[in-house]
């Protein structure tokens, strides 16, 4: 259930809520996200964003992660300002302490400009989340950023990996 709740909380932006709460279901559980099992190798879920300037809509778009050992790395598609055509991918790659804390960077240019994304967050053996920002700079000087949240689910294949 809390899966859903996730997902639509991204959607909504009320994602810092669900997350709290998910955070105290793991105490009701006698868990803090320190104490538990390894993390899963691979996980999905959604990429949500503000809406930047010059685009129709918010960024709401599917990502991939995979873990290996204490390695994480991502790739979600990048669109045009008016989400209609897929121009690339958002690469990124970071690191997971045995705990499950997450920290994912990412660099990628388009028409002159050059995007820096920096997301952290926790990922747990069924799940995890992450917000952080994308900051860039326009050709004109104009520096701007927005801010992202990701939902993850594990993948129905994932296996329990551990940290270095």
């Amino acid at each position: 259930m809390r899966l859903i709740i996730l997902v639509a909380a991204a959607t909504l932006g009320t994602l810092p809520l669900c997350i709290g709460a998910a955070a105290a279901q793991d105490q009701v559980k006698g868990q803090t996200p320190t104490q538990q099992q390894s993390i899963a190798s691979s996980y999905r879920g959604m990429f949500v964003c503000e809406r930047q300037a010059g685009s129709t809509d918010i960024l709401h778009v599917p990502v991939d992660f995979a873990v290996r050992g204490g390695e994480v790395q991502f790739a979600r598609p990048l669109f045009n300002l008016r989400g209609t055509r897929v121009l690339g991918s958002e690469l990124g790659a970071g690191s997971v302490d045995p705990g499950g804390k997450v920290h994912v960077t990412s660099v990628w240019r388009y028409g002159g400009i050059t995007v820096h994304g920096d997301y952290n967050g926790t990922l747990t053996p069924d799940e995890g989340t992450l917000s952080g920002t994308q900051s860039w700079r326009g050709p004109g000087g104009q520096a701007r950023s927005r801010t992202c949240e990701i939902a993850l689910v594990q993948t129905a294949n994932a296996q329990p990996v551990t940290s270095k």
